[in-house]
């Protein structure tokens, strides 16, 4: 193609010399904490409806270097489709790009616990040229000599999302529909985006009960031009968040976060430049702004009277004999005093008994006082059998966001655990999983189905 012959400042060769064709879809250092910007089958995929606000300063220090503003929402209608919408302004020395688009995203489960999304993106984007001000190589250049231009065309991206447990794989390629525009002079091949690849690859893992770790690999690619992104992120409670990534060929990024009661986020990243336009720039800088709002409003996972509290007043309204403390007696024939009495079968019993009479607080990790009866009774078969550990898994239903949804199975098995260690059980001999809303066993669509899928499995373990 016959380059259209721009003048850009001294910063354009870097460039061009730097990252190539890579640039020319905006960048970003802080995509990680708003993933719809790089796919559109991101859209609607936490549950909640999301608006996000970034801006970009790139090159700090050299004039004409790019700037990227990038406001985005996107929200889940019904369980599976997502919606979305965003608006970006590119300026790159005399050079500005304005774009507008919207989205839409399908989403479904395989196996139940595969969960795949796809999504689409059309929409319209404007380029202006402004030569005011250029330095000029070449006098005769029909693109500098007709002053402030613009020329419009139109703009597509398909997106594909896996997910499953941990994992997480994106792949999206914009501008599918590729066009160029010659600014009404004949005879120039034009400007124009060309075909991107985008692709996500990352992993979270929990590190006890309040941290993630999740490293990943970004990766743009156009024509036989590639750059990858390594990253490696951790979060507190999905409360504070920071990470370091390096962006090859050019250099570091770091970034940081917050969440400020789960409605609000604010996020910086920045990017130190290591190689080329280091001599000429103090980094690039990013900021974001975040606003979340989830399908109702969500009561905080503790009430003011925990688990233990509970527990210590029972025992002061109970009367003691050997290890036996139970609330409230409903089945008097599942306390044992003496371990020979306890076999396979009655223990099996009882703990069946415990999982299906247990039940929490509407939305939160409170253990219901109905359920401590048998709760008690599961007590005693621990502690007179100390050969049997315990797991217990919690699920929930499809109601609310997938993160909500995680982190309240993960809140209520630790209440089960913490009633248990309460009442002389050691927490060595107990292991928790929480998967939340993805291994359902009955259909979410209704209410019996949802009541089923909202359970703690517990099993022995000898």
């Amino acid at each position: 193609m016959r380059k259209i012959q721009l003048s850009f400042a001294f910063f354009a060769a870097i460039v061009l010399l730097s990252e190539g064709k890579a640039q020319q879809t905006p960048q970003s250092n802080l995509y990680g904490y708003n993933r719809y910007s790089i796919n559109p089958a991101y859209a609607g995929a936490t549950g909640c409806t999301e608006v996000y606000f970034s801006h970009l300063n790139q090159w700090v220090k050299v004039e004409g270097a790019p700037t990227t503003s990038f406001l985005s929402a996107n929200s889940r209608i019904g369980k599976r489709l997502g919606v979305g919408a965003n608006v970006l302004i590119d300026k790159l020395g005399m050079l500005q790009q304005v774009a507008a688009s919207g989205s839409l995203a399908y989403g479904f489960t395989i196996a139940r616990e595969h969960d795949v999304r796809l999504g689409l993106t059309a929409g319209y984007y404007q380029f202006r040229v402004n030569p005011d001000g250029a330095i000029v190589f070449d006098g005769n250049d029909v693109i500098v000599n007709g002053g402030e231009q613009s020329a419009s065309s139109i703009n597509s991206e398909i997106g594909f999302l896996y997910r499953f447990k941990g994992l997480e794989v994106s792949l999206a390629s914009r501008q599918v529909i590729q066009s160029f525009s010659n600014f009404g002079y004949s005879g120039l091949d034009g400007y124009g985006l060309r075909r991107h690849m985008i692709g996500y690859l990352g992993y979270r893992l929990l590190i006890g009960d309040n941290f993630g770790f999740k490293p990943s690999v970004m990766y743009r690619g156009v024509s036989n031009v590639s750059q990858f992104d390594f990253n490696a992120d951790v979060d507190y409670k999905n409360l504070i968040y920071g990470g370091l990534g390096y962006r090859m060929n050019v250099g570091l990024v770091g970034r940081v976060g917050i969440n400020i009661r789960d409605l609000f986020f604010i996020g910086y990243g920045y990017e130190a430049p290591m190689q080329n336009v280091a001599k000429y720039s103090s980094g690039s800088h990013e900021v974001i702004l975040g606003l979340k709002l989830c399908p109702r409003k969500k009561e905080p996972l503790q009430d003011s009277l925990s688990v233990r509290d509970v527990v210590q007043e029972i025992k002061i309204d109970t009367v003691y004999q050997t290890i036996t403390d139970t609330l409230v007696v409903e089945k008097i024939d599942t306390v044992f005093i003496s371990a020979p009495a306890v076999t396979d079968q009655e223990a099996d019993r009882v703990l069946d008994l415990a999982s299906k009479s247990l039940e929490f607080e509407n939305d939160k990790a409170i253990i219901r006082k109905r359920s401590y009866g048998d709760l008690e009774s599961l007590v005693n078969i621990l502690l007179l059998r100390p050969d049997l550990n315990i797991n217990l898994e919690g699920h929930t239903d499809d109601n609310g966001s997938e993160e909500y949804n995680l982190e309240l199975s993960r809140n209520r098995v630790n209440a089960i655990k913490e009633f248990l260690v309460a009442n002389g059980v050691s927490g060595d001999r107990i292991k928790l999983a929480w998967f939340g809303e993805t291994k359902p066993i009955a259909d979410n669509a209704t209410e019996e189905g949802r009541e089923k899928n909202r359970r703690v499995e517990m099993h022995f373990e000898k």
